[in-house]
């Protein structure tokens, strides 16, 4: 497996020394193949991967051959790396790596120099040069200034969606100080879209960094939008432009999308004008939109009995699962599978979460040695905010399977929630593995 290729590397080496200036030294060795696209570039606290993904499946009905680059995975690395929606096959992610090490080697330093994060933005860099595509959607993966993806030499657009509390010990311990280090992304003259309902001084922060860097500002929030229905399967929505007005089905079920499809409606509109694009954004929307699916972002994996995976693992992330799970299923049994990691605010994750309705909770562990929060410990917390006893159990199968036993006597809604490391203990045992390329 492609996996096997990373497992050596350091797994996390963020802000250990000038990341960046070794990451460019790098790809100046290796030809600059960050230079062969343009790039759009999406930062945030959440909404990334969706928001990304949005990007990458509007430019493909643009017939524009596509790289789309995200974090994290679920079940193997390479689903970070994609061309018009067919990852990277785990050979070709191998072959890259070995190219990648053997610059590293001739540059005299450690084979091991780079993060798994850092070498797999590199192999996606050098993998979308020599596929020749023509746009790669690029999705930071921990904060923005010190960011791998932050080594490309220059980016289009900078998009950034919902900027909120995560990551605190190594980003910041406020807003306007995450808000700060996602700013840096924005390149000389480039188009920064920002997504709406943001922390006033967000705003405050990103335009002065636009203004600095002679980039121009579009807020996303300007968007009409509005939903017309709302059903299990779908939202309907309506667009009304200056020109136009039209009404689509939406796929992606979250109601926290709403605010990453305004985002990329308004990324559309830019790209459209500036890139002198005669496609209709009213055709492209009602053909694009419909079909989306984004694995861990309120993704339904099985009918019968219901069982929907989400990645929230953070408050805000929290806060719109917990809104979006009491708008579709407010009266429907629920039997809700959480595991979060130590390093979260799973206190405050936790109360929110208590006021989902009709819903009892199936306690268990990430898949991470060294991050995971105990089980009994997740119990703890639930104990002290609630009445509610809410089992504990060490590995995910055993909770999952609980809850698909307790949920088919009700009729019942699975949900698991949580680290990416819960979704993906669970997502292997039922969702078979995606398409290489």
């Amino acid at each position: 497996m492609a996996n096997d290729t990373t497992k050596k590397l350091p797994s996390f080496l963020y802000g250990q020394g000038d990341r960046i200036a070794l990451l460019k030294r790098v790809l100046h060795q290796l030809g600059h193949p960050d230079e062969k696209f343009k790039i759009i570039h999406v930062c945030g606290t959440n909404g990334k991967g969706s928001t990304s993904t949005m990007i990458a499946a509007l430019l493909q009905k643009m017939g524009e051959r596509t790289g789309l680059f995200t974090s994290p995975f679920i079940d193997e690395v390479t689903e970070s790396i994609r061309i018009d929606d067919t990852m990277i096959s785990a050979a070709s992610f191998a072959g890259y790596v070995k190219v990648i090490t053997a610059v590293l080697v001739k540059m005299e330093l450690d084979p091991a120099a780079l993060s798994a994060f850092e070498m797999t933005f590199v192999v996606a860099m050098l993998y979308f040069a020599e596929h020749r595509v023509a746009y790669v959607v690029l999705e930071c993966g921990l904060g923005g200034e010190l960011d791998a993806t932050n080594a490309v030499k220059t980016t289009a657009y900078s998009i950034f969606t919902k900027i909120g509390l995560d990551h605190t010990r190594i980003l910041g311990t406020t807003i306007a100080e995450i808000a700060v280090t996602k700013s840096k992304i924005i390149r000389a003259h480039a188009e920064v879209i920002i997504a709406p309902k943001q922390p006033p001084q967000v705003y405050t922060i990103l335009a002065q960094q636009a203004r600095r860097m002679a980039a121009q500002v579009h807020l996303a929030a300007t968007v009409e939008l509005r939903v017309v229905a709302t059903a299990q399967t779908k939202t309907v929505m309506q667009l009304k432009t200056a020109h136009a007005e039209c009404t689509f089905e939406y796929s992606l079920l979250g109601t926290y999308q709403q605010e990453n499809l305004a985002t990329v409606l308004r990324w559309l509109q830019v790209f459209l004008a500036k890139e002198k694009r005669n496609f209709k954004l009213e055709q492209l929307i009602a053909k694009t939109m419909p079909s989306l699916s984004i694995p861990g972002r309120f993704e339904k994996i099985k009918t019968a009995p219901l069982i929907i995976l989400d990645a929230a693992h953070n408050l805000d992330g929290i806060k719109a699962f917990t809104a979006t799970v009491n708008t579709l299923y407010p009266e429907k049994p629920k039997k809700i599978v959480v595991g979060f990691l130590k390093d979260k605010d799973y206190g405050h994750c936790v109360a929110k979460l208590l006021e989902i309705k009709n819903a009892s909770f199936y306690l268990t562990e990430p898949e991470h040695p060294t991050r995971k929060l105990a089980a009994v410990e997740l119990q703890q917390v639930f104990d002290k905010i609630s009445r509610m006893h809410a089992p504990a159990f060490t590995a995910a199968r055993q909770a999952f399977n609980q809850a698909v036993a307790a949920a088919k006597e009700e009729d019942g809604l699975i949900l698991v929630v949580g680290s990416f490391y819960l979704l993906k203990a669970v997502r292997k045992l039922i969702v078979p593995k995606n398409k290489e390329g």
